[in-house]
């Protein structure tokens, strides 16, 4: 029987199934929260560093990879 390439006791190296370092990251936001309560927040004065805060804690950040961001920047700006 002839054993895997490899250090004793270790496994054998695997190999690199998809090469990571090229893909392009998006990242997008998306807010989650109620309109309706955002804008009864900042009409009164006092309560306009809660609608700020409201706002960030339902701000959604989406990270995705990409192979081709070029592809993607292309095809968001021809749907507009």
């Amino acid at each position: 029987m002839k054993l895997k390439e490899g250090a004793p006791g270790r496994p054998p190296a695997s190999p690199p199934s998809r090469e990571r370092h090229n893909m392009d990251k998006v990242t997008r936001y998306e807010w989650q929260g109620s309109g309706v309560t955002l804008v009864l927040l900042c009409l009164l004065g006092i309560t306009i560093p809660l609608g700020g805060v409201y706002f960030m804690t339902h701000l959604l950040r989406i990270e995705t990879e990409v192979a081709d961001g070029e592809k993607l920047s292309e095809f968001l700006r021809t749907r507009k």
